[in-house]
């Protein structure tokens, strides 16, 4: 990972609500995260759960191509995983992050690189963590999201897979018409010489 690469961390108990929520509310509220955050290299959202095989908020967050953690319950649960998930990519060399949550834990994310907090409008932040974020942004707190799952489409190789392949295909046209090009005047210069010799 490069040091710009902006990795999204939500603590999805703090901006959903620690119980059971409706599929259409984690929809429409992780689409409002998402877009909220920009371009990210990938995302990763948190949650407690006594009962995981019972839980769907992870099958919402998979058709929306978020990845999902389920930690046990335990004090500040949810925060410890994303935090070392933090830990796991700052080692990959990422220095970016966002992190939707409104809780104190966070801040320690100062010692992996530069963060945002992203909170709903009129969310209480917690006051360190605003000290030690790189801005807060404010999001309205939208609610359920109506039709089809908004899928979050992290960057992939296809783009500069097909970038390399256009500009090699663009160089390989260029010198076969160059190539043309040079026959034919070399061919007149030599009135035809160059059609014996073949």
């Amino acid at each position: 990972m490069e040091a710009a690469q902006r990795v999204l961390l939500i603590d999805l108990e703090n901006m959903i609500g620690p119980v059971n929520p409706r599929p259409e509310l984690v929809r429409g509220r992780i689409t409002a995260l998402v877009r909220a955050a920009g371009p990210v290299h990938h995302a990763l959202a948190c949650y407690a759960r006594t009962e995981p095989e019972l839980d769907v908020i992870g099958s919402v967050l998979a058709e929306m191509s978020v990845p999902s953690r389920v930690v046990t319950p335990g004090p500040d649960a949810a925060e410890k995983a994303l935090l070392a998930h933090a830990r796991y990519v700052h080692g990959r060399g990422c220095r970016t992050f966002s992190v939707a949550s409104a809780d104190r834990s966070f801040t320690a994310l100062a010692e992996f690189g530069d963060f945002d907090v992203i909170a709903w409008t009129n969310q209480q932040v917690s006051t360190r963590l605003q000290a030690a974020a790189r801005q807060v942004l404010r999001v309205p707190r939208s609610g359920p999201a109506t039709g089809p799952a908004p899928v979050y489409r992290p960057p992939g190789p296809a783009l500069p897979l097909l970038s390399a392949l256009t500009t090699g295909i663009g160089i390989g046209l260029g010198q076969f018409a160059v190539e043309r090009l040079v026959t034919r005047v070399s061919r007149r210069h030599n009135g035809g010489e160059g059609e014996a010799e073949r």
